[in-house]
């Protein structure tokens, strides 16, 4: 049997110039390689063991959202939630959260310019400051 070792998030967006800045700056998320020059037709993002892949789309489908519907769910480990939360708040507004869930976790969702939900998880050692979920 394979093994498998990645499943890959693939986000059709209006402007791959403009989302990988948006996930750069976010998220911390690097293109590689590198592209060339716009207009970009695709992109890998990576950052840590994670990839994330933008494709160009002539119009990305529009998005009626409901709390904790995602399109991208990112898991972190090493307590570096409430350092990434402070480095995305200043830069995005945050669309919910950050708030402890039923199992333990503190999640806090973001949305990029093309409106995918990105929801960014970690189960804390410490989630006191944090306010409880409300479904």
């Amino acid at each position: 049997m394979p093994l498998f070792v990645a499943i890959v998030p693939v986000l059709r967006v209006s402007d791959v110039e403009r989302s990988i800045a948006w996930y750069t700056a976010n998220l911390g998320f690097v293109p590689e390689p590198s592209p060339s020059a716009p207009p970009f037709e695709s992109c890998i993002l990576r950052r840590d063991a994670t990839e994330l892949v933008l494709r160009r789309a002539v119009a990305p489908l529009a998005k009626a959202r409901d709390s904790y519907e995602w399109d991208v769910y990112i898991r972190l480990s090493g307590n570096e939630l409430t350092s990434l939360l402070d480095h995305a708040r200043r830069r995005t507004p945050l669309v919910r959260g950050p708030e402890v869930m039923p199992n333990g976790t503190v999640e806090f969702d973001l949305e990029d310019p093309d409106g995918y939900r990105v929801c960014v998880a970690e189960a804390l050692s410490d989630t006191r400051g944090f306010p409880r979920a409300v479904r």
